[in-house]
């Protein structure tokens, strides 16, 4: 699992959402999987994409995957520090 926060790291989100920063949690030349603050019309969330490389674009996967390996105490705590450093409302809240 990558420990590399990114803040101006290119993540192929869809042109509704400015990406304000992300987390891989893993990346490699054809799948990055990562926790990324977007912000839209509607405010600012925190979410979990995982894209793949098909030919030549990225596309976001379903992320239908083993978990079991990764360091959920660390990902729990990057999720908290991005909520709380951008101030991200709970939803329904």
């Amino acid at each position: 699992m990558s420990e590399e926060k990114k803040e101006d790291a290119q993540y192929p989100v869809s042109e509704q959402f400015k990406v304000l920063e992300g987390y891989d949690i893993y990346r490699s030349a054809k799948l990055i999987v990562a926790l990324v603050v977007v912000e839209s019309k509607f405010g600012k969330d925190l979410r979990m994409y995982r894209w793949q490389l098909r030919g030549e674009s990225w596309k976001v996967d379903l992320c239908r995957m083993s978990v079991s390996g990764w360091d959920w105490p660390t990902l729990s705590s990057k999720a908290k520090e991005l909520i709380e450093k951008h101030q991200i409302r709970k939803s329904g809240a």
